[in-house]
């Protein structure tokens, strides 16, 4: 495998990384603006991992611990506001730009490692996911160092790949479980390359698994001290719906890859994956092929049988993006290079705007007209039941769902009160109901914040049930949800399921 970029100019490869390095980091910076200017709430899956970032740990019942640990670290730089809780997306996603560009110089050359940067950068689905917190975004980055690694390895690469290699699996593993997807890169390159299949009988890619399983290994304690509650939540997340054939969900699945990859990235992808027979398609091609292929086929033959997520395969973004910058350099198919920038630059200029307007935006002739009605609300929430505690003089207030008590937890930060969640099952059902669950001992009064607005399941726990009226809060110009507030005191012993609203 030759690159190119030894027989370019060293001053040429200098100002075309130079001028990559100053687009990314403009866009990053924009990006980082409009976080200070968004008027989004945090999403209650946000606010349940700011609550994990303080309550260190080596796991959470949903996922791996590392992204509890990053809002951590940018709590400790900035505050714990909303910008700050999502400023490690966006630059995170610098770090994986970059880190794509040393793929591609090192598979391709450096042309195809500047548009490969660029594409990715510039991609709406970065542009959308640079805007919130979650565990994709650790995940790529370090998928996309492993991948660095790997390749570098089969360049003949020293120990300190092996090494890097090991590090980024392992904190991969930590971020979310499907970096596991990337030993099945591994395993199909070594069936279709000669060089991979002698790298599995070198002691660098078993010294870079060692590192891995011992980054991995206080998570796995933990999660068997803990019953093993995330990999049964995962399970459950896979298969909680049960297993149905149903060409409709996987197809639909397969549409919303060209979101997630971006239009022009996926409709390539497919035409090179169709003809990966021809000679045309190399070595490097077909290698990068062998990190995208595996995760995309599990996860679409999932979504045939039961629910997937659309960003379930990004992962396969990292090589696939690659592997079109380089087919589309190779074909000079520049016009495609634009209209993929453009319809990029188009998705963050429109959630730019959107983010900054989100509490008043509103289009008429929509179904449901509040565009950002499902992600706001909860600092209205907050606010609200806030006022409703102060009143009363509430000592704790009480969530029944995991949404409403992750966006108390958030939004309540600073009141001093203690947020709990009610037990929604015998087994724990989301992480609250591990480390905030309710029980008899809570200091009353007690507020108890629900859906539902019947007194009667609540008074076989509490001798004194007062109904306060309900809460409005507000989601869109147009649209709002609305919760039963109850005043609660004289605590039975114990505090157990509730009935039915």
């Amino acid at each position: 495998m030759t690159s190119l970029t030894d027989a370019a100019p060293r001053s040429l490869v200098d100002r075309r990384f130079a001028v990559c390095l100053l687009i990314l980091v403009a866009v990053t910076v924009v990006r980082l603006i409009g976080l200070a200017y968004s008027n989004v709430d945090l999403f209650f899956d946000e606010s349940q991992y700011w609550a994990w970032s303080r309550e260190l740990a080596f796991g959470y019942f949903s996922k791996p611990p590392l992204l509890a640990w990053v809002i951590a670290g940018a709590e400790a730089v900035c505050g714990s506001g909303e910008a700050c809780i999502r400023a490690p997306a966006p630059i995170l996603y610098l770090g994986t730009c970059l880190v794509s560009y040393a793929i591609a110089r090192t598979m391709y050359d450096e042309t195809t490692a500047f548009w490969a940067a660029i594409l990715l950068g510039l991609s709406g689905s970065v542009a959308f996911s640079s805007r919130i917190i979650s565990t994709d975004v650790p995940l790529l980055f370090f998928w996309a160092v492993a991948l660095l690694s790997y390749v570098k390895l089969l360049q003949g690469g020293d120990w300190r790949w092996g090494l890097l290699l090991g590090v980024s699996f392992g904190l991969g593993m930590l971020a979310k479980y499907a970096m596991i997807y990337f030993v099945l890169g591994v395993i199909g390159a070594a069936l279709i390359d000669r060089d991979a299949r002698a790298l599995l009988r070198s002691p660098l890619l078993w010294l870079a698994a060692a590192i891995g399983v011992a980054f991995i290994l206080p998570n796995v304690i933990w999660n068997a001290q803990n019953g093993f509650v995330t990999l049964t939540h995962t399970g459950h997340n896979i298969g909680g719906g049960g297993v149905r054939f149903n060409p409709l969900l996987g197809l639909e699945f397969l549409a919303s890859q060209f979101a997630v990859f971006g239009p022009v990235t996926f409709a390539v992808f497919l035409i090179v994956l169709v003809r990966m027979a021809k000679p045309e398609v190399g070595r490097a091609d077909r290698l990068m092929l062998c990190f995208a292929i595996p995760t995309l086929v599990l996860v679409t033959a999932t979504a045939f049988v039961t629910r997937a997520n659309a960003n379930w395969a990004a992962p396969a973004f990292i090589s696939a993006n690659v592997l079109v910058a380089a087919v589309l350099v190779r074909h000079a198919a520049w016009r495609w290079i634009a209209l993929s920038i453009v319809i990029g630059i188009i998705a963050q200029v429109a959630l730019l705007a959107g983010d900054a307007n989100a509490r008043r935006l509103s289009v008429s002739w929509l179904a449901k007209p509040d565009v950002y009605a499902r992600t706001m609300g909860w600092r209205s929430l907050g606010e609200e039941v806030g006022k409703v505690a102060h009143q009363t003089g509430a000592r704790t207030i009480v969530g029944e769902q995991r949404d409403t008590v992750a966006s108390l937890i958030y939004y309540q930060r600073d009141s001093g009160r203690t947020v709990l969640s009610w037990p929604s099952s015998t087994i724990p059902n989301h992480h609250f109901d591990l480390t905030r669950r309710m029980t008899g001992t809570a200091p009353e009064p007690v507020l108890f914040v629900s859906y539902g607005g019947t007194t009667e399941r609540l008074a076989r726990y509490y001798r004194n049930v007062e109904p306060l009226g309900q809460v409005v809060a507000r989601v869109g110009p147009t649209t709002s949800r609305s919760y039963f507030v109850f005043k609660l005191s004289g605590a039975a012993s114990e505090i157990g399921l509730l009935s039915g609203c």
